[in-house]
């Protein structure tokens, strides 16, 4: 009898040590190839679900892939962002094609503090809170937006000795300004659009996702 359960627990533990070997093998692959069409990113890992490795094994696509990338200077600003990709029915034959995928990017807080054009520039809860008034006696509260690959903060309130204003009644042409500083080009790449902007303790994520998307165009 307990023989037959040493065989047993043997046979189950080279099974699950054939599937995480198998895991490893194909999540270093993808891992590869993001970091051939992605020659500038650094700290790049990839997993998969264990529960999808008989399909990714027989099939001739990988079926669901996550991936991070620890550092990658986006294109146009050459900012170091932080990455994750969740990439989902990855052809395995070339030119790569994603069917589904979605990427976030966050740029740091402290980058965010240091390229702002207003003072003292911190983020609270999900906005960005900058000097205002006089002086900068007062704070106010911007989120951020897109519109037409262009990146921006709006103002949402301001306060001011305790009273919170919000931005509906205050001048209009306070929103513009604020636009017009903090005013960026994002352009997504090919075969993306940005979903959302959002702000948090981690920085500012900028959320992307797209459909039969080629990996040799992910340039961001």
């Amino acid at each position: 009898m307990k023989i037959k359960i040493i065989a047993t627990s043997i046979l189950v533990l080279s099974i699950f040590a054939g599937v995480f070997g198998l895991e490893k093998y194909i999540s270093s692959q993808i891992a590869s190839g993001v970091k051939r069409e992605m020659p500038n990113a650094s700290g790049v890992s990839a997993s998969i679900p264990l529960t999808d490795i008989a399909s990714n094994i027989t099939s001739d696509s990988i079926k669901l892939a996550n991936i991070d990338i620890e550092k990658y200077p986006l294109k146009e600003s050459n900012t170091d962002s932080s990455i994750k990709i969740s990439a989902g029915n990855i052809s395995k034959s070339k030119p790569t094609l994603i069917g589904s995928l979605e990427i976030t990017a966050t740029i740091p807080v402290s980058t965010i503090a240091k390229a702002s054009e207003f003072g003292d520039a911190q983020i609270v809860g999900n906005t960005l809170q900058v000097a205002a008034g006089a002086g900068g006696m007062g704070k106010a509260s911007l989120i951020p937006k897109y519109s037409n690959n262009q990146l921006y903060f709006e103002l949402k309130s301001v306060s001011l000795f305790g009273n919170e204003i919000p931005a509906s009644s205050l001048p209009a042409d306070l929103q513009t300004q604020i636009k017009s500083k903090s005013q960026r080009s994002l352009t997504p790449p090919k075969g993306l659009k940005v979903k959302s902007v959002s702000l948090s303790s981690k920085g500012l994520a900028v959320k992307m996702y797209g459909t039969n998307v080629q990996l040799g165009n992910l340039g961001l």
